[in-house]
């Protein structure tokens, strides 16, 4: 009995860390949206520095919520950990509204 109540527990916490995954996924896309400008084609994307800067307040964990979005292949950009203020002027592009 204890096990399938350790498992039940193990999978709550997993769909926790899903939906809030998602949920930092949707606040980083807007701060893109809002911030970002529109290259020719037709995508915005936004330098690191001001990404960092708009969402200092509501990411906890910007380079996380970056790479998770990347390998959902959400956004894009050329450097594998991006960090400041080495990286300010990387530009990261996101690829689905």
């Amino acid at each position: 009995m204890r096990w399938r109540f350790e498992v039940r527990v193990r999978t709550l916490f997993l769909l926790q860390m899903s939906l809030n995954t998602a949920h930092e996924i949707e606040i980083l896309k807007n701060a893109i949206k809002d911030n970002g400008t529109t290259g020719s084609d037709g995508k915005k994307s936004v330098a690191y520095g001001i990404l960092f800067d708009k969402t200092a307040n509501t990411l906890e964990a910007l380079n996380g919520t970056l790479r998770a979005a990347k390998r959902q292949k959400k956004v894009a950009f050329d450097a594998e950990l991006l960090m400041m203020p080495r990286d300010k002027d990387v530009q990261v592009t996101l690829l689905e509204d």
